[in-house]
């Protein structure tokens, strides 16, 4: 992009490049990853509460609740 060529020519050269973008993540099936972002860490993050109370509930954890006992 060219900073002189004025603000409507390089919003439209982005989104042109944003578009290519999603077209190549629709064509391949591959899902766009940022390399800045550990998606896979958010997620385990996200879930881990959920997945540790499954994980209580069908009896393969067990909680260190005194008040339990």
């Amino acid at each position: 992009m060219s900073i002189r060529k004025g603000h409507k020519k390089s919003i439209v050269a982005l989104a042109h490049k944003m578009l290519r973008i999603v077209f190549a993540v629709l064509k391949n099936k591959t899902p766009c990853l940022d390399k800045a972002v550990d998606c896979e860490a958010l997620s385990v993050q996200r879930n881990a509460p959920r997945w540790m109370k499954m994980l209580i509930k069908h009896g393969y954890m067990f909680t260190a609740d005194p008040a339990a006992a």
